[in-house]
């Protein structure tokens, strides 16, 4: 009787969804479009998303439910007390080159838009950035925070073979976003390395290992990189539950430690960075035990809720995380309060 109750009271509690993704239809075509072009593209026919010459990604009803961002989803975001979702891109715009990435972006971005005024309150927009041309992104992003009104900047591990958010010539993006006063949604991608786990399929390349694998060491980069040395103000999300981080973050603190060199250019061991600038949601990872080492080593106050919809169910993420064994004030912060913090609202 007592854990029907809480399920209850949290049932009515508002709940803010931090990683929740949607495909705009004209960004898929231009995907299409792409074909003999480079990658990623999209080939319809096949109903395949080519992310390099090695992986491809298969669609399905995955494509239709990343589409529907109208009164489906709404329905279900209700059946589940979702409140408000916080809407993000993971297209493969930012590996496309420049050229083409500067429209994609602001479509994509202009999509998120119309949904956000069409369904007030109900869905907020992350932006999506041409990043491999940092003025440019600059640029997208002071329009997206200024005249859209998003929330946040929505990249991703790394922009394709050789390029990843941790290099220099994209720290003013970063800056960028800093002085906005937007939060960083760091979001897994398919290892630099194509050949690393290629063999396996992209099952195993992407959401099986490859995606932690890739996020973790670029967490680890901005960290010894000295990212949040520089703009002390940055606020950044991961997902998973910090990708492993949370189980490894003793032995990285020591061994960074234990053996010092100049290449690394933190000056804070980087559980310190865990604490004032990085914060975790529970995306896609439903594991009690996950959730349980997490919250001891960051707290609850660095947690927040976040369904992964479309990649996963969003009705199997509600229920794993009403069934977590949290006090009323833990539950509040996980599920909103600490969404407020970072100005989502």
């Amino acid at each position: 009787m007592e854990r029907e109750s809480k399920k209850e009271e949290s049932q009515h509690m508002k709940l803010v969804d931090l990683e929740h993704h949607f495909y705009d239809r004209s960004t898929i075509d231009a995907m299409e479009a792409r074909e003999g072009k480079g990658y990623p593209y999209y080939n319809a026919k096949e109903d395949l998303i080519h992310w390099n010459d090695l992986l491809t990604m298969p669609q399905g009803p995955l494509l239709k439910r990343l589409l529907d961002v109208g009164e489906a989803r709404l329905e279900m975001m209700d059946r589940l007390g979702i409140s408000t979702a916080v809407l993000s891109c993971s297209q493969g715009i930012e590996e496309v080159d420049p050229a083409e990435s500067v429209e994609l972006a602001r479509r994509s971005n202009n999509a998120a838009y119309e949904l956000s005024r069409r369904y007030p309150g109900r869905y907020l927009g992350s932006a999506i950035l041409p990043s491999r041309d940092p003025k440019a992104a600059c640029e997208e992003l002071q329009r997206c925070v200024e005249e859209l009104g998003f929330v946040c900047w929505h990249t991703h591990s790394n922009y394709g073979p050789v390029d990843s958010p941790d290099q220099e010539r994209f720290r003013p993006i970063w800056q960028k976003a800093a002085d906005l006063g937007v939060y960083v949604y760091l979001h897994p991608n398919l290892p630099q390395d194509k050949t690393m786990l290629s063999r396996y399929g992209f099952t195993m390349a992407g959401p099986g290992a490859g995606f932690t694998v890739d996020t973790m060491l670029q967490v680890l980069k901005l960290i010894v990189g000295g990212l949040f040395d520089e703009i002390p103000e940055t606020k950044m999300l991961v997902g998973h539950l910090g990708e492993s981080i949370p189980f490894l973050m003793d032995r990285i603190d020591n061994r960074m430690n234990f053996l010092p060199n100049p290449a690394l250019k933190n000056r804070e061991k980087p559980s310190y960075y865990f604490k004032r600038n990085i914060m975790v949601t529970t995306s896609g990872n439903m594991s009690p035990e996950a959730f349980a080492c997490t919250k001891a080593v960051f707290g609850i106050d660095h947690i927040l809720f976040g369904s992964d919809y479309a990649f996963e169910a969003a009705e199997d993420m509600v229920e794993y995380v009403t069934k977590l064994p949290l006090t009323e004030e833990e539950r509040a912060m996980l599920y909103y309060q600490n969404a407020e913090k970072l100005g989502v609202r």
